[in-house]
This record gives C-alpha cells, sequence and structure tokens, in this order.
C-alpha cells in the first residue's frame, strides 16, 4: 500500500528561500560574494506567487546575484526534486521555478559592459555629494534616464523595487518620451579595495524623481518665479507687470527664446526609495532624501515635492529631515502658538482659527511656499515644532479642563494646540465621523485619534534629539540591529483614487479608519 503524501514537504515561503547578495569579479574572472551572509526580499506575491509559496519542489532555493557597481544579475536556481501537482489535482497551482520566471524583471541575457568592474569605472552622471559615516566612504550620484548607463543599471536592479517596497511598481520608466523626465539618484559606499584593478563602488541605496508639469497659475507662476510678485503700492493697489518682451525671427515668425519644458513649473515627485537591507538603520536613508531634497527645493521653477505613496518607515524617515530643515528657516524659527483668541473665534458655531493658532500673526502659506513641502507633510511639521515649544508637564488633558481661560498660558497654548490638531484630523475623517450617530462616540473616537498622533509627535521628538546626539559624535558605531530587515508597509493617508500624497488641499478621508 503506497504511503499518503505529506504535500507540506512540497510547500516553502519564497521570502525564505530567496537569497540575495553582491559580488565583484575575481582574478580569475569568476565571482566573489561581497557579504558574509545574504539577505531576503520582504515581498515576492509580484516576482514569484500571489500567496508567496512555492509548491511542488523540495528545498527550492533561489541565489539572485548583483554585481556590486552596475547591479548586473546572476541567478540561479536549483532543488532537490519536483513533484508535478497537477497529476494529483488540476487545481493545485505550481509555478516554473525556472529562470523563465524572472524573464519580466531581469534584463535578458547581456554582455559584461567594457570596464565595468574596472577601477576607473564611475557611476553614470555627477556626484551630487561625499561623506563619511561610521568610518566609511560614501558618494551620491544624479543621473537622467536619459543616460543609456544610468538606463542599463536601473534595468539590472528594477527587480529590487517590487522585493522590497510593498505595493510598488515600475511600469513609466520604460517610456522613452518620458525618460527626459526621470532621474536616477544612486548611492555608493566606496570601499578601498586590495586589487586596485576592481572598481570600489557598492550600491547602497538608490531613488527615482520624476518631473510633472503643472499648470502655471498666477499664484503658482509667482511662487516658482516665472513672474515676479507685483509691488505693493502705498495705496494698497498692486504694482503693474510688464511681461518680458520676446523677439520674432522676421522670416520664420517663430520666437527666439528658447524655452526649456523642463523648467516649467512643475511638482517633482520621489517615486521609488530603497536603501538595500544590509545598510539600512545607518541613517543613510536620511542623506539620500536630504540630498535629493536640498537639489530640487534650490530649483525656482520647482513647486512643490510630493512623495508616491509613501510608507510608515519613510514617513518617520522624512519627518526627522523635513523638521530639522525647517527649523534652518527663521521664519519657521520664529513660529509660536497663539496664547490668547478673542471670544468671537472660540464661538460654537464659529470656525476653528487653525491658521491663528498655528500661524499667530505669520502668513504660514508663504512659508510653505518657500518650503517646497506639500501641504499635509507641512503642517504636520508645524505641529511637531509647536509641540515642542509647550513644556512636557504641560501636555496633558488633564490640565485643560478649564480651556481657553486657564491661568496659566502654556496651559491655554496645549489646548489651542489640540484644537488645531483636531480640526485637521476631523476634515481628514470627516466621511466615518458623521457616519457616527452618537456624538458622544464621535468625540471620543476624535479626542483618541488626537492623543495618538501626539503620542507619534512625542516619539519623533525623542528621535530627533537622539538622531543630533549621535551625529555630534563623529566616532559613533553603527546602530545594534543595523542588518535588520525594514518592510515599507504601505499605509493609505489620501483620498482612494489619488496614488500622490495631497497636493494642494486637505483631503477629505473616505475610510473609515482614522487618519492622523
Amino acid at each position: 500500500m503506497a504511503m499518503a503524501l505529506d504535500l507540506d514537504e512540497w510547500v516553502t515561503n519564497s521570502n525564505e528561500c530567496f537569497h540575495i547578495n553582491l559580488y565583484r569579479r575575481t582574478d580569475e574572472n569568476g565571482a566573489q560574494r561581497i557579504l558574509d551572509d545574504s539577505f531576503n526580499p520582504s515581498f515576492t506575491y509580484t516576482v514569484i506567487e500571489e500567496n508567496e509559496t512555492i509548491a511542488g519542489y523540495k528545498n527550492p532555493s533561489i541565489e539572485l546575484d548583483f554585481r556590486a557597481n552596475d547591479l548586473k544579475p546572476k541567478l540561479k536556481i536549483s532543488f532537490d526534486q519536483e513533484l508535478d501537482l497537477k497529476k494529483i489535482s488540476p487545481d493545485l497551482n505550481q509555478v516554473d521555478l525556472s529562470p523563465e520566471l524572472f524573464r519580466n524583471h531581469l534584463p535578458p541575457s547581456i554582455d559584461d559592459a567594457t570596464d565595468a568592474t574596472n577601477a576607473d569605472w564611475k557611476p553614470p552622471g555627477e556626484r551630487m555629494t561625499a561623506f563619511s559615516l561610521h568610518g566609511k566612504q560614501y558618494e551620491i550620484w544624479k543621473a537622467s534616464m536619459t543616460d543609456a548607463a544610468a538606463r542599463r543599471i536601473w534595468t539590472n536592479m528594477k527587480i529590487l523595487v517590487l522585493l522590497f517596497i510593498e505595493g510598488a511598481t515600475t511600469e513609466g520608466l520604460d517610456d522613452e518620451e518620458t525618460f527626459n523626465r526621470w532621474s536616477l539618484y544612486l548611492l555608493y559606499e566606496v570601499t578601498p579595495l586590495a586589487d586596485t584593478a576592481l572598481s570600489p563602488y557598492t550600491l547602497a541605496g538608490f531613488s527615482t524623481t520624476y518631473r510633472c508639469w503643472i499648470f502655471p497659475t498666477f499664484q503658482i507662476a509667482r511662487v516658482t518665479k516665472q513672474i515676479p510678485s507685483p509691488p505693493g503700492s502705498s495705496n494698497g493697489d498692486a504694482g503693474k507687470y510688464t511681461p518680458p518682451r520676446l523677439t520674432q525671427d522676421p522670416d520664420s515668425f517663430l520666437v527666439n527664446e528658447k524655452l526649456d519644458p523642463l523648467e516649467t513649473p512643475s511638482r517633482e515627485r520621489i517615486s521609488q526609495f530603497l536603501i538595500l537591507p544590509p545598510y539600512q538603520g545607518q541613517s543613510l536613508g536620511s542623506r539620500l532624501y536630504d540630498t535629493i531634497f536640498q537639489e530640487l527645493v534650490s530649483k525656482p521653477f520647482i513647486y512643490e515635492i510630493p512623495v508616491e505613496d509613501p510608507s510608515e518607515a519613510f514617513d518617520a524617515m522624512r519627518d526627522y529631515s523635513d523638521i530639522t530643515y525647517l527649523r534652518t528657516l527663521p521664519a519657521f524659527q520664529n513660529l509660536s502658538i497663539a496664547s490668547n483668541l478673542s471670544p468671537e473665534s472660540l464661538r460654537k458655531d464659529s470656525p476653528i482659527p487653525r491658521d491663528q493658532i498655528l500661524g499667530n500673526g505669520k502668513d504660514l502659506e508663504e512659508l510653505r511656499h518657500e518650503s517646497k513641502i506639500v501641504t499635509r507633510q507641512f503642517y504636520r511639521m508645524i505641529e511637531l515644532h509647536l509641540l515642542s515649544t509647550i513644556p512636557p508637564n504641560n501636555r496633558n488633558r488633564a490640565r485643560i479642563t478649564r480651556k481657553a481661560k486657564s491661568s496659566n498660558e502654556d496651559d491655554r497654548k496645549y489646548y489651542f494646540w489640540r484644537l488645531a490638531l483636531k480640526h485637521r484630523i476631523y476634515i481628514q475623517n470627516a466621511d466615518a465621523l458623521d457616519q457616527m450617530e452618537d456624538s458622544a462616540e464621535r468625540v471620543e473616537k476624535l479626542e483618541s485619534a488626537v492623543d495618538s498622533q501626539q503620542e507619534e509627535f512625542e516619539e519623533r521628538l525623542e528621535g530627533l534629539e537622539k538622531r543630533q546626539s549621535l551625529a555630534a559624535d563623529d566616532a559613533a558605531v553603527p546602530a545594534a540591529g543595523a542588518r535588520r530587515k525594514r518592510k515599507r508597509a504601505v499605509v493609505v493617508e489620501d483620498d482612494e483614487d489619488d496614488e500622490w500624497e495631497d497636493l494642494d488641499e486637505v483631503s477629505v478621508a473616505s475610510s473609515k479608519r482614522m487618519k492622523s
């Protein structure tokens, strides 16, 4: 009598049997792995199978190695035995564990790019910055996707986007008509090698950005310096604006002045962003983000810098970078919470004076346009910064029972701060809150969301202090657990039909989950 077949022996988690490493060419024209321990992908449902399982094989193994400098991939697939599941049941799903499985995600077989591994090999594009961190040297390079070498590197490594960024896609980066709008940022560790014939560059992370044209309203045109802001006159009337004079060719009647479409009012969207797992936990993501942001914020024609579908982990990293940048701006440093408001603005039938509470007489939108940070992120950073100006002992709901009538100025500031935060969270979750028939439940839900956001802000402030302390110590060593995998879990923060962050207005949430 035949023994019953144990199918569990033939099912393997595709993340666990998938091993990734980096390699360099050896003198014998072979390949030597760089990392002592390979690392596993976070997600394989896009590349292998929806349930992230490999069925019908015993001890399957997928080894995907990338050449350290240009990410040329090498793929090796092996298994001990194969079982044809279709003979057991036609309903069983079995992937074809062969190189064909990766055909749409890896480049076709290509010859080594000449001198790709030589000592004089350089990344494509221009070097943006070089820095040392934890005793290692790093460089960040930027290249347009019109550069064939940059496209070759992207083609080699684009599978990493699918393996480590949940919900990511690589669509759009293969369209020749938009190559000039895509930029590729490459973060490299530069390691001195005993073999001086090899390239010292090892990729540690990368990001892509996409420049999107926006319609130049008068406000956008003024913010992006396409037209000057009209000077005010003594009687309060706006001054007259005289547009620049254009000239024409007398024969063709074409305008002589050349217009670069890439320098018209635009948003530059940070799209794919990844630090390889062996390099995570070392503040390299912040270095890459800061380099990208500082370059874009300096371009007058860039109106805003949104991020495509940011994860919780990315949001935390960006919070630290954005608040650090904003605190270098004198106008942001001078912000303060209003400690007194007029009785009329505090009436129950009056709208919450959010701008008056947070701006306290300052033009917050002008400051936002200067920083080029999108609306939701900018006002979150204002809330975070202003919370830090309130003494910790005063950040307690029990102290604000008298609300605006409290005799303690810091208690009044904390009450007004919560009022402004409550207004933002309500606007984002209006649909879900309005569906609650019990008003007491609605109030408690809103208060709970405010408490949760305050707790997150206080965690950010503590983390910021730790980061500043580490940055001040040039001899700081890598934090423990630096090799820990970071999964980019996607959290929907805006309207379901918008794949970007909010761009102009705070969106009204359609989800029933409270957003903060």
